[in-house]
């Protein structure tokens, strides 16, 4: 697909995004990469090419289990066609084991771990939980049910129809990874209304950009060893070599 065919639309952080004839939309993965919120940058070769070919793989196989998304198909390595989707202002998070911002906000007296879970990088969280942030905000914030349901952006059944979603997700995810010697840390994802409401799985799903992978004989001899974005915002190594790593991985599972 030429782009003379496409309008442009916006830039994420790590993508470009195009309208297409029948109202769908190109997903152009780039070699772009942030962090904290945006005030570190890079790119690194491959990165687009290597994510958009890692959310195709996730996609057909979440399509194989039963979850429903956008993903229609990926003309280029490095672009996917999906339906257009309202967008739903939720973020949500799976954590299967302490991390990132949930070890800051706990730290900070700001958020609670599961009762018996150790405030400690890699501590697991054996049943998972779950978390909901903001999206579309300047600096996204978790938020509680509460302000979701009063700000109308899902209602009680929506919520449970996508944590069941997230659930089932995580396990399709987890089940796969261990294949490949993977531990799946936590991720995220994004989800989106047709015009009839149906809730699809939006964006992306299974990448680097938006899960933590850890290398499980590492883990088992107390290292964290990231095949994901922490490489880049702890300046750990090359994000470049992490990524193609991974996804070797994932092709020889």
């Amino acid at each position: 697909m030429q782009k003379k065919d496409m309008v442009y639309i916006s830039s994420g952080k790590a993508k470009d995004i195009y309208e297409t004839s029948g109202n769908n939309l190109i997903f152009e993965f780039t070699d772009r990469v942030t962090a904290f919120d945006g005030k570190k940058k890079a790119e690194y070769q491959q990165k687009g090419e290597i994510t958009c070919r890692l959310a195709e793989y996730w996609f057909r196989i979440m399509r194989q289990e039963g979850i429903p998304t956008h993903y229609i198909s990926c003309p280029t390595p490095s672009s996917m066609l999906v339906k257009r989707l309202d967008i739903i202002p939720v973020e949500v998070i799976w954590r299967n084991y302490v991390a990132g911002s949930l070890l800051q906000r706990y730290e900070a007296g700001e958020a609670r771990l599961p009762k018996g879970v150790k405030p400690e990088e890699g501590a697991q969280i054996p049943d998972g939980m779950i978390e909901f942030t903001t999206k579309f905000e300047v600096v996204d914030r978790p938020v509680d049910l509460k302000e979701i349901i009063f700000n109308g952006w899902l209602n009680e059944e929506e919520i449970e129809y996508i944590t069941n979603l997230t659930e089932k997700i995580n396990t399709i995810l987890s089940r796969e990874l261990c294949n490949s010697g993977i531990i799946l840390g936590d991720f995220k994802v994004e989800y989106g209304r047709k015009t009839n409401r149906e809730i699809l799985l939006a964006d992306e799903v299974g990448t680097p950009d938006g899960c933590r992978f850890w290398d499980n004989e590492e883990f088992e001899k107390g290292v964290i060893k990231s095949l994901d974005k922490d490489v880049f915002r702890k300046g750990k190594g090359d994000l470049g070599l992490a990524y193609v790593e991974l996804f070797k991985r994932m092709q020889n599972s």
